[in-house]
């Protein structure tokens, strides 16, 4: 006389059979103790909400995570290319830097030459003068 109930001391090696037995035994078993049933149920139904939960929440952080390195590497171009232009920058304003430094090296020389040649045109006035006042 085998009894196709399952056994009612609620062992581990049994809770773990049971895990694994299609939803026909779990109607069997809600004959014999409603409420366990209903619990296994329950659990089944909130593992299941879990699980379908944990997918959503994985597959939004793998979404977040491709969105992500996507982002990086524009933003690692856009690093690059700032970085080319900065030595672009660089060396441009160290050309106009010498630029202005050769203008500003002639304005003193210019400048030079025109106080020499002011002298001089001074110097040539007195002279003339001075040669004019004498023959007088």
């Amino acid at each position: 006389m085998a009894d196709s109930t399952p056994p009612k001391n609620h062992s581990a090696s049994s809770i773990t059979g049971m895990k694994k037995n299609p939803p026909a035994v779990l109607a069997d078993m809600a004959r014999h103790d409603p409420k366990r049933a209903k619990r296994i149920m329950t659990n089944r139904r909130s593992a299941m909400k879990a699980k379908q939960r944990k997918k959503m929440y994985v597959s939004a952080l793998e979404y977040n995570l491709e969105r992500l390195y996507c982002e990086a590497a524009a933003l690692s171009a856009r690093l690059n290319l700032w970085m080319t232009d900065a030595l672009y920058i660089h060396a441009d304003n160290k050309r106009l830097r010498q630029c202005l430094h050769h203008i500003v090296q002639q304005i003193r020389l210019q400048d030079t030459l025109m106080d020499e040649t002011q002298k001089e045109i001074q110097d040539l006035k007195r002279f003339v003068w001075s040669h004019k006042t004498s023959k007088n």
